[in-house]
């Protein structure tokens, strides 16, 4: 096992069909140390679906995961985890940390739902908060994870609905103007159905980015997302490609 010689911008591996890694990136050893295998560093409750999905016969995967904590945090530490095999018996590993923001929103919204089922005492306060929670989870599903000094990644989670693409829509134009941003990949790895107001929310949000300077990129879009972006209006300079990893070192690493 060697350090990669290329430098990413987050913890990337290299590993085999048994899950042991061959090389890694500094983000990689900052994040999770040097174990010999990528097992070791997930929690156990996320074993089972690591060894159900990170197959090279599904060829590519993307899904939440826990790492164990690291060194003195005490809750596990939520990450997404995008692999991508070159064949059968290699496989590059991405991990992109959840924002801390997300990560405690979660954890919030998941105490509530407990507290909720147990008792129906301050059902009406216990109900307003969980719909504040709601809310802000929505506003965090498109976190901005600035990779470069010109390029931000929006990740984008689950269901696109209308209220969660309006509930991230400010966020993402504040964002990117305070920051100078000058490029923007929508990854779509992640998404689930696509619901067609959402869809339209988004469209018109990447357009309005575009026409204000950005140059924006869609990622990962699966065959039967395709036909729905495009029954939208969009620009024909906004670019397609394959995967986050092909953008990466297309734009963070060459």
């Amino acid at each position: 096992m060697k350090q990669a010689d290329r430098t990413f911008p987050l913890p990337f591996f290299t590993i085999n069909k048994n899950f042991t890694i061959l090389t890694f990136s500094q983000e990689a050893e900052k994040l999770c140390g040097t174990p010999a295998s990528l097992l070791e560093v997930f929690e156990d409750g996320s074993l089972e679906k690591v060894k159900k999905w990170v197959t090279p016969e599904l060829h590519k995967a993307a899904l939440e995961v826990h790492l164990k904590p690291v060194a003195e945090e005490v809750e596990p530490l939520t990450v997404d985890l995008y692999v991508t095999w070159d064949n059968d018996l290699y496989a590059q590993a991405l991990i992109i940390p959840k924002d801390d923001k997300l990560t405690k929103v979660t954890k919030t919204l998941n105490q509530l739902r407990g507290r909720l089922n147990d008792t129906n005492f301050e059902l009406l306060d216990e109900k307003e908060k969980l719909e504040n929670a709601i809310s802000q989870n929505n506003r965090l599903s498109a976190p901005f994870i600035r990779l470069t000094e010109d390029t931000a990644l929006i990740p984008l989670f689950g269901e696109l609905t209308q209220e969660k693409m309006q509930a991230v829509e400010d966020n993402l134009f504040k964002s990117s103007q305070n920051d100078d941003i000058d490029r923007m990949l929508f990854d779509f790895t992640a998404v689930g159905e696509m619901n067609r107001e959402g869809i339209r929310v988004l469209t018109n949000m990447m357009t309005s980015l575009f026409y204000m300077g950005a140059e924006i990129v869609i990622i990962g879009v699966k065959p039967k997302q395709v036909k729905v972006l495009h029954e939208m209006v969009i620009p024909s300079q906004i670019r397609f490609m394959n995967s986050l990893q092909q953008a990466i070192h297309k734009y963070c690493v060459e």
